[in-house]
């Protein structure tokens, strides 16, 4: 059986910068991986170790020193900041570990957030919002701002909003670092049951090796290098 065309590649990338005297500190190097429909992907690695820089490049928000990064066969570095952002608001969803929720809004209202910034009607999104409100079990909580809900709910909000424009990807960095372990559990089952219901790429980066191994590959960068576990 033919393998799936993939959605993310990445072709020998590599990235440095410059100390203040010019010379040239590499962080990444020579990394080449593919993403392919509906996979679940970890990323892994010591604080400093280049994983936001990675995250950076893949979600098409630095540029690669070398290499190239392929976004369905489409090579980043030929299209303009507007166009990629432009992409990236249908092709991609971020989680953090900060859920980053705008506190005047509600939780539907910030749910629906990409979908006001990307100047759509909200209209045909409220169904799907609403259902990922009843998926995440905070069905009740739709109208209150982020100080009235806890941790968990904020974060379960930030999953929702990441999934509500039926990203091809979506990006997780440490979406569970401010949570109990409880919470984080939970977390992390209910963006894997989402993810491949609505047909996501998961790329999960994380310090916990029991959520990395959840994934269908492992990988961890360690001085700059990319390698499978």
């Amino acid at each position: 059986m033919p393998s799936l065309s993939p959605i993310l590649s990445l072709e020998n990338i590599s990235k440095q910068f410059y100390s203040p005297g010019g010379q040239a500190v590499p962080v990444l190097q020579n990394i080449s991986f593919i993403v392919e429909p509906n996979q679940t992907i970890s990323i892994s690695g010591e604080s400093g170790s280049g994983k936001s820089t990675l995250l950076h490049l893949i979600g098409g928000l630095d540029c690669p020193s070398s290499g190239s990064v392929l976004w369905k066969g489409k090579c980043l570095a030929k299209l303009s900041t507007d166009q990629i952002a432009t992409l990236r608001q249908n092709f991609m969803g971020f989680v953090f570990q900060n859920p980053n929720l705008i506190p005047e809004l509600n939780a539907l209202e910030n749910i629906l957030l990409p979908i006001r910034i990307a100047g759509k009607k909200l209209q045909p999104y409220l169904p799907k919002a609403m259902n990922l409100l009843h998926q995440l079990y905070i069905q009740n909580q739709a109208k209150q701002i982020p100080e009235k809900l806890s941790g968990g709910e904020r974060q379960r909000i930030a999953i929702a909003r990441a999934l509500i424009a039926n990203p091809e990807v979506v990006i997780a960095d440490e979406p569970t670092g401010n949570l109990d372990e409880k919470n984080a559990a939970a977390a992390i089952e209910l963006l894997l049951e989402l993810c491949k219901k609505y047909h996501s790429s998961l790329i999960l980066v994380t310090h916990n090796m029991a959520f990395a191994q959840k994934m269908q590959r492992s990988f961890v960068l360690k001085q700059g290098e990319f390698k499978a576990i």
